[in-house]
């Protein structure tokens, strides 16, 4: 048997609750990407290369979790408390609040550890 079909209550008919949620959820985190406390947890991670190595790119950052130090393609900024769930209006300020934090709020992981601390944070949420 067919599963009902979820109302397309927003957008005229054309989303659903959770879709127009997560279109805002998204728009906010990619505003996000601008933001300057995250340039500014990315300078405090930052340092130059040893002189020893070539490449074009003369500084790496350092992992806040493994100590690593790595290239900026390899790290990601993450938030120290997660942003959390965006799913009513209710949550909007809280949310906005937790994800345009201060740098303080924030650290430059490698790639391996966001993924391990998303994955952890995820488990816990639920």
């Amino acid at each position: 048997m067919a599963k009902p079909r979820v109302p397309r209550t927003r957008g005229d008919g054309t989303l659903t609750e959770a879709a127009y949620w997560g279109k805002i959820r998204g728009a906010l985190r990619s505003g996000s990407l601008k933001y300057a406390s995250r340039y500014a947890a990315l300078a405090k991670a930052k340092h130059p290369k040893p002189k020893a190595t070539v490449g074009r790119h003369r500084v790496e950052f350092w992992c806040a979790d493994c100590k690593g130090s790595f290239e900026g393609k390899n790290v990601e900024v993450d938030h120290i408390v997660r942003a959390g769930s965006l799913r009513c209006y209710e949550d909007l300020a809280g949310f906005v609040e937790r994800l345009y934090c201060e740098s303080s709020g924030l650290q430059v992981l490698c790639k391996p550890c966001h993924k391990l601390k998303t994955a952890k944070d995820r488990e816990e949420a639920k």
